[in-house]
């Protein structure tokens, strides 16, 4: 018998958001986590070191008083990398996400380059799933705004 029920529902192990799977294999189906994570987190090193970006870049909407939800995620993600997490939230929240991203990227290249067995991972979205994120993305865009003129002014 199916995982669905006669009456026609959904399979169990489906929820409204959509459906991740984890398997582990002898290669690495994922090297894009690999790499976007060891070079994001070498780069938010490098810049908490060295003290933030040489040069200033900011997005051309500043000067209408305007930011985007992505201002103040490099200087957020050194913030966190310098162990300031209040700093690096009042810079952009998303920079926590980033930074957990990299740890975790970085934990399962040291596991499959050490055991040779990786952690792959399959993740698929439904429309909910899409719209929560997009109201996520609105949200943070209106925090940011909120917070504009310390994200455009404040120097990390």
């Amino acid at each position: 018998m199916s995982q669905a029920s006669a009456h026609g529902s959904k399979p169990k192990n489906r929820s409204h958001l959509g459906e991740m799977r984890a398997s582990l294999g002898t290669t690495d189906a994922n090297p894009w986590i690999t790499r976007l994570s060891l070079a994001g987190l070498i780069t938010a090193a490098l810049l908490a070191v060295v003290g933030g970006m040489p040069f200033d870049l900011p997005m051309p909407t500043h000067g209408i008083g305007l930011v985007t939800p992505t201002c103040g995620l490099t200087r957020g993600s050194i913030a966190l990398v310098r162990g300031d997490a209040a700093l690096a939230w009042r810079y952009n929240p998303v920079s926590l996400a980033v930074i957990a991203f990299g740890a975790f990227g970085l934990a399962r290249a040291t596991v499959g380059i050490t055991t040779k067995r990786w952690l792959n991972l399959s993740l698929r979205l439904t429309t909910t799933a899409w719209i929560v994120l997009g109201v996520l993305f609105v949200a943070l865009w209106v925090y940011q705004q909120g917070n504009a003129d310390f994200v455009m002014n404040a120097r990390g």
